[in-house]
């Protein structure tokens, strides 16, 4: 009798066959389809078919198994708390993507030294023009300029990566206006520097040893890295930044 009324049970709730590779694949049992959809084997966007309704349709839409998908667990859980990490990261944030990450490593970390880096180069390679020029005071001037416009921006960024790794949301704010300050300014020095350079007299440049060349090649190098770095930055942030879990 007992196997009977089971019997009657599994008839009454039909057959099921599966969509796989464009195939039906079956007849399986709502049992078996409930222990697929339980482990996981299956998921609620693959098609089934019954042989009651005669159609195919997701499992989202059968209702003969919705307690089956609620239990399943396929809903990915949200980000683990940064808590439950055993050692925080110092200038990283486990609860952003990558790229933001990376974002916070640069302006953290690479940036601070890369300032000091064209610094330093900077007072290595000196300037264009030699002392006898009446232009060199205003080169002198320009440099200087550009090193304190570059010192404002490497802090701005600092406080904007800081805020960024605590999930502040004014942070990609402050990357974001740094950058955009930083790029008009180099705009303006390096119109500055060429106007300078085709007002001197050409028997005024100073002469450069070829250590003092490969510096500046180098630099030039770096500087282009970073600025690539910097517009990729932007741009993602400025496309991103909302989706980020800020607050």
């Amino acid at each position: 009798m007992h196997e009977e009324s089971n019997k009657t049970i599994e008839s009454s709730q039909g057959q099921w066959w599966l969509a796989k590779n464009g195939q039906p694949q079956g007849p399986f049992s709502h049992h078996e389809i409930s222990d697929a959809l339980k482990s996981n084997k299956i998921s609620s966007a693959d098609y089934a078919y019954s042989s009651f309704s005669k159609e195919w349709k997701p499992f989202s839409d059968w209702s003969e198994f919705e307690s089956e998908m609620r239990n399943s667990g396929s809903e990915v859980p949200p980000c683990p708390p940064v808590e439950s990490y055993p050692i925080e990261p110092l200038i990283t944030n486990p609860r952003l993507p990558p790229m933001a990450n990376w974002v916070c490593i640069y302006t953290l970390q690479i940036s601070p030294w890369l300032w000091c880096f064209y610094t330093l180069s900077q007072m290595t390679y000196g300037t264009v023009l030699d002392e006898k020029d009446p232009l060199m005071g205003i080169e002198a001037l320009a440099i200087f300029v550009s090193m304190l416009a570059s010192l404002g921006v490497t802090i701005s960024l600092f406080i904007g990566g800081a805020r960024l790794r605590a999930l502040s949301r004014s942070g990609p704010n402050i990357i974001i206006l740094s950058i955009v300050a930083a790029t008009a300014v180099n705009l303006l020095l390096f119109l500055w520097a060429i106007v300078i350079v085709a007002m001197a007299d050409q028997s005024h440049f100073a002469s450069k040893t070829v250590a003092a060349e490969l510096i500046d090649y180098f630099v030039g190098i770096v500087g282009i890295c970073e600025w690539a770095f910097m517009l990729t930055t932007l741009f993602w942030l400025r496309r991103n930044a909302r989706f980020l879990p800020l607050s």
